[in-house]
């Protein structure tokens, strides 16, 4: 049998061994096609695990933005409600309010007493007769007073040069009165002369009723003094009611002035902090993911190489940031909070005054009319005249410091030690790059983008007092709201005033913080956060 078995395979030796290479072939070829598709599983799952966990980092190190933002809110909105205090002038404006003059009645003669009934001589009846005349003259003076102080009245409802030329009449109304009255009692004294000599010719004292002359003749002197305090009182008053109602149109413009300040810087300045964190913690999140990725590489695969850090991104012996640069990097967050802040307000004063400032208390808005006011109020802010051209303003002056001497204030100011006051290469590579992405396009869109959503907020906020009917769904879109015809409801700028001034509150203190929430969605900054989480100094290659 086995010579036979010997016999067929030296007679098939060939066929054989074809066979034998073909299944061997076979075998090797679906061993290394197997070992080829199990490494590139494994490289999936390991790309897409890596894709998963800088996802996941992402979206936690937009959380940690919104909450950063949020931690800091108070500290802007403690200065920004302190140097622009619009409830100390609306303050002051109720206490004009409340301590308004009561005005006093108009002397006339009825505020004179008549004599007392008595039995009296021929004599006695015709002193009365003209004593009775003298204050018949005297009410007429004062009838002339009142119709004085009244012109003055309508003289202080004008501007301020025709209420000073006003307070001049009374005053020479005034001296008028103090001379009938010196008349008036001339005439009486003479009279009584003439009744003492007439006594001292025939030789006798005088008699009661000459007495009763006299009392009624000083009494009359008395009550006229009294009038005629009682008219200067009057004079003074509306002198006061003059200087008052000055005080208030300047109270009620400053008001104004201030309410729409306050609120725009604080939207600016909302949406100025939101973009700076962004930036900041997305360039220190990037730095953080390269760290663990290069960890993980060193000490798991070794056919995953990244190359060496370039030298002032990363610190040279950890492949990271050091703790103290990166304190010192998020310092610079200072300048925004404490300088840029009130720099950008001043700006905006001076728009709103301009703007604003020429409108009238009175005029009403509609949501249109309004929406197209902070239109142009935006435009003077965001955008300059170059060469006929409107050119976007660099808002980078506000957010982080220019000078090497301000980086150092801002360093000190911020808790750094003073023998650490210096910007080393690492941190200046950082702030470098800070300045390269808020000067780039990118960010200029997304600027435009978050303040519009920013304004849209706002402006959806006041939705209500235009149309006390508008559905206050939380799922409403506000682009809709633009749209809307039906918002044609016109309120008075003072009326606007208090809920315009209110709105600083609700982006400061609102919980929850529906303007932070509504800058997290805008797709805009999503996606530049994205380029710059994502973009790597490092390279990686196999």
């Amino acid at each position: 049998m086995i010579s036979t078995v010997a016999g067929f395979a030296n007679r098939h030796r060939r066929g054989l061994a074809i066979t034998a290479g073909i299944t061997g072939g076979i075998y090797m070829m679906g061993k290394y096609a197997k070992s080829k598709l199990i490494e590139f599983q494994e490289k999936s799952s390991s790309e897409r695990t890596a894709k998963e966990n800088m996802k996941r980092r992402f979206e936690q190190n937009q959380q940690d933005c919104v909450f950063t933002v949020l931690s800091l809110l108070p500290t802007l909105g403690d200065q920004l409600l302190h140097e622009l205090n619009v409830e100390l002038i609306t303050a002051k404006l109720q206490q004009t309010r409340s301590q308004r003059p009561t005005p006093l009645p108009t002397p006339d003669t009825s505020m004179v007493l008549p004599p007392k009934p008595s039995e009296a001589s021929n004599g006695e009846h015709e002193a009365n007769g003209e004593i009775k005349e003298n204050n018949s003259a005297t009410g007429d003076d004062q009838d002339h007073t009142k119709e004085e102080i009244d012109k003055s009245e309508e003289a202080n409802t004008e501007e301020s040069p025709k209420a000073t030329e006003g307070t001049e009449a009374p005053k020479e109304e005034t001296n008028s009165t103090q001379a009938n009255g010196h008349a008036e009692k001339t005439e009486v004294s003479e009279k009584s002369e003439s009744i003492e000599d007439t006594t001292h010719v025939n030789g006798s004292s005088p008699s009661t009723p000459e007495i009763k002359i006299q009392e009624e003749s000083s009494s009359t002197n008395s009550e006229k003094e009294q009038l005629h305090k009682a008219a200067q009182t009057i004079v003074r008053d509306e002198a006061a009611a003059a200087i008052d109602r000055r005080t208030k149109l300047e109270l009620w413009n400053e008001l104004k002035v201030m309410s729409f300040t306050r609120t725009v810087t604080a939207l600016y300045s909302l949406t100025f902090l939101t973009l700076l964190t962004q930036v900041q913690l997305n360039l220190l999140g990037r730095f953080t993911y390269v760290s663990s990725v290069v960890a993980l590489s060193s000490s798991t695969d070794a056919s995953v190489r990244v190359e060496s850090p370039t030298k002032g991104s990363m610190s040279s012996t950890s492949g990271q940031l050091d703790f103290q640069t990166e304190k010192k990097y998020l310092t610079f967050s200072y300048w925004l909070l404490h300088e840029g802040w009130r720099r950008w307000s001043e700006k905006v004063r001076e728009v709103v005054e301009d703007i604003v400032g020429s409108i009238s208390l009175k005029k009403t808005l509609t949501a249109r009319e309004f929406s197209e006011l902070l239109g142009e109020i935006r435009t003077r802010l965001e955008y300059t005249q170059v060469d006929g051209a409107q050119v976007p303003v660099n808002m980078r002056e506000y957010m982080l410091p220019d000078e090497a001497s301000d980086e150092r204030e801002v360093l000190r100011a911020g808790g750094v030690d003073e023998f650490d006051l210096i910007v080393d290469p690492v941190l200046r590579n950082l702030l470098d790059e800070t300045r390269d992405f808020i000067d780039s396009e990118d960010f200029s869109t997304v600027l435009n983008s978050t303040l519009n959503a920013t304004f849209a907020r706002f402006s959806l906020a006041l939705q209500p007092t235009f149309n006390p009917f508008l559905s206050q769904s939380r799922n409403a879109v506000i682009e809709e709201i633009e749209d809307d015809d039906d918002i044609d409801r016109a309120v008075p700028l003072a009326s606007l005033l208090p809920l315009i001034a209110r709105q600083v509150h609700l982006i400061i203190n609102g919980v929850p913080n529906e303007y932070v929430e509504s800058l997290a969605m805008v797709k805009e900054l999503q996606a530049f956060s994205a380029i710059v989480y994502s973009s790597f100094n490092e390279q990686f290659s196999n």
